[in-house]
């Protein structure tokens, strides 16, 4: 006869204090596996926000891969309609009348447990072993399970014993819609954190998510500048008739990688294998977008070509540019708190920018070059052809460099 703990939840996600206490019952009370089994409709918690049940079991899977003992069951995704504790033990004991089951809570469910469907029924089926949980007080608990044992007089509930673990799976959601991941990654298998990154889950490279991370990483002055591009790209794309979400993606993560030195930015373009050009070399600032395009796709999931080529060109431009670079390009230059002068003025480009994006473009990048030229700096050449191809469809100047 095989000791089979069951260790259930809605897991969404699921995390390291589930494990931890899985177990510490597995070792306490010698089981021989414990059944990770994810709830298929919680009774007592609202469906919103809860993850579908694919997303659920395959972070069980995953979880139930860093111990030798653990199983990932999805029993009680199978069944149908509301699931109950009582039902899903009760059918456990007729499935498999080899097996003896143990049914491993938390101090938190321990104690509100004479509220559940059913509880000596459930002991009828089970044991139930409860540990601690931070904010459960341990006589509390043990006061509960002196109770419990009260309800079939057989003893069927016993504490377990481990340190108090401050995790909630509220906690990680917070976390990753607020884009904390170095906080989140201690709290879940790293197997999880990767899945959850993979798939975009629970707001992971979200508009939110990207902005707070972007306000802790950058100097107070360059995230005003982010938001401005951010919401600039926004109303580009809402003129444009094109995907403001994509277009604000770009926006906010622009310039993710403008706090390295230009020395930092040559080590990690290195380092990352990008093409550098002899510009680039000498003038390491202009690879910051290079570097915050590969950022955007390996650090903060985004895999949209169109998010990550404006990111990349949003600093040279380039000849025949795609609406979502055009847009960052021009929302970067013309973002409301810059005020460098230029011909025509900022206020008219502006303008222009939301009736002809290619002329205000094309201004754009001349007056960029002239500026890069008339103080003595190094000109990339992506931006000269980028100019000229632009020159070439609107027409705008004849001869744009004459003296």
């Amino acid at each position: 006869m095989a000791k089979i703990g069951i260790l259930g939840g809605t897991f969404n996600p699921i995390h390291n204090g589930h494990l931890a206490l899985a177990k510490a019952a597995y070792e306490q009370y010698a089981l021989d596996e414990v059944w990770l089994m994810p709830s298929k409709i919680p009774p007592h918690k609202a469906k919103k926000g809860i993850l579908s049940e694919q997303h659920r079991l395959r972070m069980t899977e995953l979880s139930a891969q860093t111990e030798p003992f653990f199983r990932a069951s999805d029993w009680e995704l199978k069944r149908e309609g509301t699931t109950y504790t009582v039902d899903t033990m009760q059918e456990l004991t007729t499935e498999f009348p080899e097996h003896r089951f143990y049914f491993i809570i938390g101090g938190d469910s321990a104690l509100s447990f004479l509220s559940w469907r059913e509880p000596k029924r459930i002991l009828s089926y089970t044991n139930l072993l409860a540990g601690g949980r931070a904010g459960c007080e341990e006589e509390n608990v043990k006061e509960m399970i002196r109770t419990l044992n009260t309800l079939t007089r057989q003893g069927k509930a016993a504490y377990v014993s481990l340190p108090n673990i401050s995790i909630s799976s509220s906690d990680i959601r917070t976390a990753i819609e607020m884009g904390v991941e170095e906080e989140a990654k201690k709290m879940i298998p790293t197997s999880v954190f990767q899945y959850i990154k993979e798939q975009k889950l629970y707001g992971f490279a979200s508009l939110a998510a990207l902005e707070a991370k972007m306000q802790r990483e950058l100097p107070p002055k360059r995230y005003r500048h982010t938001v401005g591009v951010e919401h600039l790209s926004a109303a580009y794309a809402a003129c444009y008739e094109v995907n403001q979400d994509k277009a604000m993606l770009a926006g906010v993560l622009h310039d993710c990688a403008k706090m390295y030195t230009d020395e930092e930015l040559l080590t990690l373009s290195k380092e990352y294998g990008l093409e550098i050009t002899p510009a680039e070399e000498r003038n390491g600032f202009l690879l910051h977008a290079k570097v915050g395009a590969y950022f955007a796709k390996t650090k903060y999931g985004i895999t949209d070509e169109d998010i990550l080529s404006a990111i990349f060109y949003h600093t040279t431009g380039r000849p025949n540019m795609s609406i979502y670079e055009k847009i960052t390009f021009l929302a970067d230059y013309l973002e409301p708190f810059r005020t460098q002068p230029i011909t025509p003025p900022l206020q008219e480009v502006r303008k222009l920018a939301f009736q002809d994006i290619d002329k205000a473009i094309c201004i754009a990048l001349k007056n960029t070059i002239q500026y890069i030229t008339e103080n003595g700096q190094e000109l990339e050449q992506t931006t000269m052809q980028a100019f000229l191809y632009y020159n070439e469809v609107t027409k705008l100047y004849e001869n744009p460099f004459a003296e």
